[in-house]
């Protein structure tokens, strides 16, 4: 990569991910829509890397500004609660990475290896802490279009799959029933898929880590299903009003049908933002 004319190769790596469609913020007309106010959901957006200031939460991003048919690229900070889905991509071409580098702004990623590291945080951070309960804040699930193998493993298993169908090669790298274990995506779909089994009857999980997960979730659920009782024929303003945040309510307009989410009510509105159904996790 020391020629970054060459056509085939990449004039650097960097990370991308995917505005979630589980976005619902409000808008330059008061009213809340799909997505952010710059990108539209599904969007893909590059995600520089973090600067002096800006923590992991805020991050620089780039990507084509929603309603300009692809001709705008725009460099701004947003919050990252809104994105899902973070790779590492090669960047060709020379209007992004003009766009990424901008004099007084945040740098690039100085290798592919480097850009990797951060997907991994990511995936650590969003799919696997808040599963395994490992939250300094718990209560913040993640979006229901983020790849995750624990909601994989729990849906599996409420389809009537039975363990055998995990898909994820067993590790060997670490001894079974730690949290180096439970992390990798074969522990993950195996935990999920064992603590929705024994949702009801928890005594009979062995682990005892299990059993406090599945106990977790049989609170997140109670929780989510007393919420959905309380919300339909209610506006978006009143619930905001009553202090119901994306950690417990998530708003829905049109035909999008997110997976069920552990303590998330998605809420689907009219066109009068009023709350007309729900699906509780």
């Amino acid at each position: 990569m020391n020629d970054k004319s060459s056509p085939s190769e990449p004039l650097t790596w960097g990370v991308a991910a995917t505005v979630s469609r589980d976005a619902f913020v409000r808008q330059r007309a008061g009213r809340k829509r799909p997505g952010t106010r710059h990108f539209v959901p599904g969007a893909k957006i590059w995600v520089l890397p973090v600067i002096w200031g800006d923590g992991g939460d805020q991050r620089y991003v780039v990507g084509t500004r929603r309603g300009t048919g692809g001709r705008s690229l725009i460099r701004l900070v947003m919050n990252t609660d809104y994105l899902v889905n973070y790779r590492v991509r090669p960047v060709y071409s020379p209007k992004l990475y003009a766009a990424m580098g901008q004099p007084g702004g945040p740098r690039l990623y100085p290798s592919r290896e480097e850009a990797g590291e951060v997907v991994r945080w990511w995936k650590w951070e969003r799919t696997r802490m808040p599963h395994l309960l490992l939250q300094e804040r718990p209560g913040e699930m993640h979006n229901a279009d983020e790849t995750c193998e624990f909601c994989d493993g729990r849906d599996a298993a409420r389809a009537g799959v039975g363990v055998e169908g995990n898909p994820y090669t067993e590790p060997s790298h670490a001894p079974a029933g730690t949290v180096d274990w439970w992390s990798t995506d074969h522990g993950m779909w195996q935990s999920g898929w064992l603590t929705e089994t024994h949702r009801v009857v928890v005594h009979r999980l062995s682990d005892l880590g299990l059993q406090h997960i599945a106990l977790d979730r049989r609170r997140m659920r109670a929780r989510a299903e007393s919420t959905a009782r309380t919300v339909v024929g209610r506006t978006v303003a009143e619930l905001e009003a009553d202090g119901l945040g994306r950690n417990r309510l998530r708003f829905i307009r049109g035909d999008y049908q997110p997976r069920v989410m552990d303590g998330i009510v998605h809420a689907w509105l009219d066109e009068t933002d009023r709350v007309i159904r729900t699906q509780a996790g």
